[in-house]
C-alpha cells in the first residue's frame, strides 16, 4: 500500500510540476528561415531643386546630398508627397499629395496640378512610399509551452529619422503614422496587430500578441534598432518541432496596413540594400532564450523602369464594298451603274431626269489613339458642267429644310441637287443616320462636317456607308459634270 501511495504522489506531482514549471526540448535555433516581400522595390526620398516656383508642374529635384538624387525608382501614376515650409521643415512636417503624370530625365518629372506656394521651396522634401507584406517561413527545432515567437524587422536609428512617422528611413523600415499624410506626417497608417497573421499553433490567437521596438547589438559594437513583432502559443499551447510555419506581417492596403520599405542607403542605383532580421524565442514568462535566435536578409532595391514607345496609327480607307449592284445602303437599292464604283470614282454615268439617282462608297477607320478620331468631308467647289459655269446645285432637300449641319427628308426630285447621307454600320459615335434625310456637303475647308468619329479608341475598324444623291430637272443644261470631295481622317492623341 505504502509503494501505491509513494507512486500516486509521485505522479501528481509530476503532472504539477510540468503544469507550472514546462520543459522545452534540446535548444536550437529555426531552420528553412525566410523572409519574402510583396514588393522589394525601394521607397523613394528626394528634394526640391533650384528652379521651382508656385504654379509650376513641372518639378526638378536637387542632384545631390539625398537618398534618391535621380528620377530613377519614380513611376507614372505614383502618389508622392512633397513637404510643406513650416513644422519638419518637409522632413517630417505635413506633406501635400500630387501624383506623377511624366517623368521627363532624372531630374525632371511632372505632377499633375500646379506646385502650390508652401511647397514650393528649395530642400522641399519630396516622397514616394512602397510598401510590403512580409511572409516569414521557419521550421522550429525547440518549443516552450504558452511560449512567444519574436520576428524582429530592421527599424532606422539615424539621427533625424523617425521609426514610425510615415516617411521612408534610409536605415530600415518605417512602421507607418498615425494617419495618413493629408492631415499628419506621413503616407500610410501605423502597422497594427490586427495586420499581422501569425501562425496557427492550433492554441491561441492568430493575430499578433504585441508590436513593439527594441535595440540590439547587431555584430561586434554594433547597436540597431528593430521592430518587434510577438506571436504567443497560448495557454497550454505549443509549436511542433521540425514542421514549417509562416506568418504575415502586412494585409493588403485595402483593408490594413503594411511596414514602409526603407529609401536607399546611397547612390549605387542597382546595388540592393541588405538588412537583417531576426527570428528569436522566449519562454512563458517572456525569458529570452539567446540559443534559439537566428537571423536572416532582406534585399531591396530600385524598380527597373521598362519602357516602350507605341507609335500612333491611323489607317483610313474608302472602298466599293457593299454598294455595288444591288445592294442596298442607306434603305437604296443600288443600279446597274452601281458597278462603276471604285474607291476614287463614284460615277453615275447617264442619269435620269426628275429622278433619285442613288450610289454610294464605304469608308472605314481605326487608330489607337486615346481620344480615338474623326473624319470630315467637304466638297471643292459645286457640281459643275465641264464644258461652261453651270451647276447642279447643292440640294436642299428641296424645299430649304437641310443644310450642311442638319439634314431632312428629301423625297420630291424635280429639281436639280446634290447630296448625301449616311448609313452607320458600327462607328461608335453616331453623326447623323440616313433615316434622318439628306445633307449638302460643306463647300471649302472651312465647311467641313464630320461624317464619322469615336472621342475613345475603337475596339476594331469601324465603317459606315456614306450614300450620294444626284437629281436634276428636266431642263437641267446637257453636258458632263463633275465635283470633288475632300475626305481627311484624323486622331487625336
Amino acid at each position: 500500500m505504502k509503494n501505491i501511495t509513494f507512486l500516486i504522489i509521485l505522479l501528481v506531482s509530476s503532472v504539477i510540476y510540468l503544469v507550472f514549471y514546462p520543459k522545452f526540448t534540446i535548444s536550437a535555433p529555426p531552420t528553412s528561415v525566410k523572409d519574402t516581400l510583396s514588393s522589394s522595390q525601394l521607397s523613394y526620398f528626394a528634394r526640391i531643386g533650384t528652379g521651382v516656383s508656385a504654379g509650376d508642374s513641372l518639378i526638378r529635384i536637387a542632384l545631390t546630398g539625398n537618398p534618391s538624387n535621380t528620377t530613377n525608382n519614380l513611376f507614372v501614376g505614383d502618389t508622392i508627397g512633397i513637404g510643406t515650409t513650416g513644422t519638419g521643415v518637409g522632413i517630417s512636417g505635413p506633406l501635400t499629395i500630387y501624383t506623377i503624370k511624366d517623368i521627363g530625365n532624372t531630374g525632371l518629372f511632372q505632377i499633375n496640378s500646379a506646385i502650390g506656394q508652401s511647397n514650393a521651396w528649395v530642400g522641399a522634401a519630396i516622397i514616394s512610399t512602397h510598401s510590403a507584406i512580409h511572409t516569414i517561413s521557419f521550421t522550429p527545432q525547440s518549443n516552450f509551452t504558452a511560449g512567444f515567437w519574436e520576428f524582429l524587422i530592421k527599424a532606422t536609428n539615424t539621427a533625424g529619422e523617425t521609426i514610425n512617422d510615415g516617411i521612408p528611413d534610409t536605415n530600415g523600415f518605417d512602421l507607418g503614422a498615425t494617419t495618413p499624410s493629408s492631415g499628419a506626417n506621413g503616407v500610410g497608417t501605423r502597422l497594427k496587430i490586427t495586420d499581422v497573421t501569425c501562425p496557427t499553433w492550433g492554441i491561441g490567437a492568430t493575430t499578433a500578441y504585441s508590436i513593439g521596438s527594441t535595440t540590439i547589438t547587431s555584430g561586434v559594437g554594433t547597436t540597431a534598432a528593430y521592430h518587434v513583432i510577438t506571436c504567443y502559443l497560448g495557454i497550454g499551447g505549443t509549436n511542433q518541432i521540425g514542421v514549417g510555419y509562416s506568418m504575415a506581417i502586412g494585409k493588403d492596403l485595402a483593408s490594413g496596413s503594411q511596414l514602409i520599405n526603407p529609401s536607399p542607403k546611397d547612390s549605387n542605383e542597382g546595388a540592393a540594400d541588405v538588412y537583417t532580421f531576426y527570428i528569436r524565442h522566449k519562454d512563458s514568462s517572456s525569458v529570452l532564450f539567446d540559443s534559439d535566435t537566428i537571423q536572416g536578409k532582406i534585399a531591396v532595391v530600385e524598380a527597373v523602369r521598362v519602357s516602350a514607345t507605341v507609335d500612333p496609327t491611323l489607317t483610313f480607307t474608302i472602298d466599293a464594298v457593299g454598294v455595288g449592284t444591288g445592294s442596298t445602303a442607306c434603305g437604296n437599292t443600288f443600279a446597274s451603274n452601281a458597278a462603276n464604283t471604285t474607291a476614287t470614282q463614284v460615277a453615275f454615268g447617264s442619269i435620269t431626269l426628275g429622278s433619285a439617282n442613288d450610289l454610294g462608297q464605304r469608308l472605314s477607320a481605326i487608330t489607337n489613339s486615346d481620344n480615338g478620331y474623326v473624319v470630315t468631308v467637304y466638297e471643292d467647289g459645286t457640281m459643275k458642267n465641264v464644258s461652261n459655269a453651270t451647276t447642279i446645285p447643292d440640294t436642299t432637300c428641296p424645299s430649304n429644310s437641310c443644310t450642311i449641319a442638319s439634314p431632312a427628308l428629301w423625297t420630291t426630285y424635280s429639281a436639280s441637287g446634290w447630296g448625301y447621307t449616311i448609313q452607320n454600320i458600327n462607328v461608335g459615335t453616331s453623326l447623323f443616320h440616313y433615316t434622318a434625310g439628306y445633307k449638302p456637303f460643306g463647300n471649302g475647308t472651312a465647311n467641313a462636317q464630320e461624317i464619322m468619329k469615336n472621342t475613345t479608341t475603337p475596339t476594331t475598324t469601324e465603317q459606315a456607308y456614306v450614300c450620294y444623291r444626284l437629281t436634276a430637272s428636266t431642263t437641267q443644261e446637257a453636258g458632263n459634270y463633275e465635283n470633288r470631295l475632300i475626305y481627311t481622317a484624323t486622331s487625336t492623341f
